[in-house]
């Protein structure tokens, strides 16, 4: 080969190279729509503490459903305890919950800032109590995922040491029932 075929051949080479890497780096960018999960794995935990974080999260020196790692109880009552009906739910909501934070954000929904987070909770909130008004007026209506969500988040939480001894006052030797005792405004309720 003639050093000036040599030349011409590596300058559009490297011209090549020049045009195409920002092209590529910038594709690469772009995020992927997800992928639907098949099952819930020890992998969707870091996503379950987020959303119990959303829906349960910490207030002044009262730590959130994340701090008391609800999203291990939630995959371990999926593991363990969930009927099939429950796990399909579970799963739906997962895979749905992806679906809409990349379809309204194009992200996932973990990295979304706290109101994007509580932006999509609050509509299936309200895509829960809709499901609800339905079944009562006698029309079929399939469970929400949301409302399995939230009693995990809430049964995991209450149970955890986090949320019996800071989220409630701790009393580990109750004494005779009270059926009315008054409770001052911003009180923690008697555990």
């Amino acid at each position: 080969m003639k050093r000036k075929d040599f030349l011409r051949l590596s300058g559009s080479l490297a011209l090549g190279t020049v045009t195409t890497a920002p092209a590529l780096l910038v594709s690469g960018c772009e995020p992927a729509p997800p992928v639907p999960r098949e099952k819930v794995t020890e992998n969707d935990i870091a996503l379950l503490n987020d959303i119990a974080d959303a829906i349960l999260p910490g207030k002044g020196e009262v730590p959130g459903a994340k701090a008391a790692k609800t999203g291990e109880y939630m995959f371990m009552m999926y593991s363990d305890m969930l009927k099939e009906d429950d796990k399909q739910l579970m799963l739906t909501g997962l895979n749905r919950i992806d679906a809409d934070a990349f379809e309204l954000f194009k992200s996932d929904f973990s990295n979304l800032e706290k109101k994007k987070k509580e932006f999509l909770l609050k509509n299936y909130h309200n895509e829960t109590f809709a499901y609800g008004k339905q079944r009562a007026a006698g029309l079929p209506a399939d469970d929400h995922f949301y409302g399995l969500f939230r009693s995990l988040t809430l049964s995991g939480y209450f149970s955890s040491e986090i949320g019996s001894t800071k989220a409630r006052i701790y009393n580990p030797v109750p004494g005779g029932f009270s059926g009315c005792i008054p409770i001052k405004p911003g009180q923690k309720p008697l555990g």
